[in-house]
């Protein structure tokens, strides 16, 4: 059982190697991403997307607050905004059938009402926090947003009608993420075989684990380079103005933080308070709300 897990933990970690370029939809997002022309999303995750980064993500970060020069005030109005409409979204969806009993008809229906209240909410989020922050600080927000998505920027919608991007470029991206992707399943169809393989020796599971991570960042970069190749000298000049000032982060940054001494996933809540529930606004002393 151990050692199931500990391959299933490998796997995943080498997962999270595969680029936003390569995760991101070719010519926009996913259904259901909600993403707003000309900027990130607000109280979300990025709109379906994996490594897609939202502003809420970014408001997470003192060090990005300070940047754009967020005011607390602004932090608290946004999470209580935030909240209102999750709340009465939540209340408007009614009670949730079980999804076992339904029809595979029934659960594609049940999943589009999902997407489009989901694409509805997300759309009043944006214009709550839009009337918060000022439009210097949405402008920061949004170049050091574009700083930590790098290449796969270039495959949102809303960048590639900044940019004009063509559609003999638009399906070049998409011939270079399906070959990237196909790479990458390629290199993970063998992965479990090999780490039984090893019955459980972590160095060598260590070991194969870098070596993996060495070839995903191959291809990773094998893949920018031949994205930001597809651009126009034009394009590639107003791609970088977009980025702005450089800003020195990661996407460790945007990770609230936990109070010493907590697990990962663990979150700190209130005597009586059941786990998966969020921390009220105004939050605990000294505490700032999250996002």
């Amino acid at each position: 059982m151990k050692r199931f897990k500990f391959y299933t933990l490998a796997v995943a970690m080498m997962s999270l190697l595969i680029i936003p370029a390569v995760q991101a939809q070719p010519g926009g997002q996913r259904p259901g991403g909600g993403q707003r022309p000309g900027g990130g999303q607000f109280g979300g995750r990025g709109g379906g997307q994996q490594n897609n980064i939202s502003i809420s993500q970014l408001l997470q970060s003192e060090k990005v607050r300070a940047e754009a020069e967020i005011f607390d005030e602004q932090v608290q109005e946004i999470q209580e905004a935030v909240n209102k409409i999750r709340s009465e979204a939540r209340a408007n969806q009614g009670e949730r059938p079980n999804f076992r009993e339904l029809t595979d008809e029934q659960r594609r229906e049940l999943f589009e009402k999902f997407r489009k209240s989901s694409e509805e909410t997300q759309k009043k989020v944006n214009a709550a926090v839009s009337d918060i922050l000022l439009p210097p600080q949405l402008e920061r927000l949004e170049e050091i947003r574009l700083q930590l998505l790098g290449t796969g920027a270039l495959l949102l919608e809303p960048i590639q009608k900044k940019l004009k991007i063509s559609d003999t470029q638009k399906a070049k991206f998409e011939e270079i993420t399906n070959g990237t992707r196909e790479k990458s399943q390629e290199m993970f169809s063998g992965v479990r075989e090999q780490f039984q393989q090893l019955g459980g020796d972590r160095e060598k599971i260590q070991a194969l684990m870098a070596e993996i991570r060495e070839k995903m960042q191959a291809v990773q970069k094998e893949a920018e380079e031949k994205i930001v190749g597809t651009l126009t000298a034009a394009q590639k000049k107003q791609f970088e103005g977009m980025k702005g000032k450089p800003f020195e982060i990661s996407r460790e940054d945007l990770r609230p933080q936990r109070p010493e001494g907590q697990r990962p996933g663990q979150g700190q809540r209130p005597e009586g308070q059941r786990p998966g529930q969020g921390q009220r606004p105004g939050g605990q002393p000294g505490q700032r709300p999250s996002l």
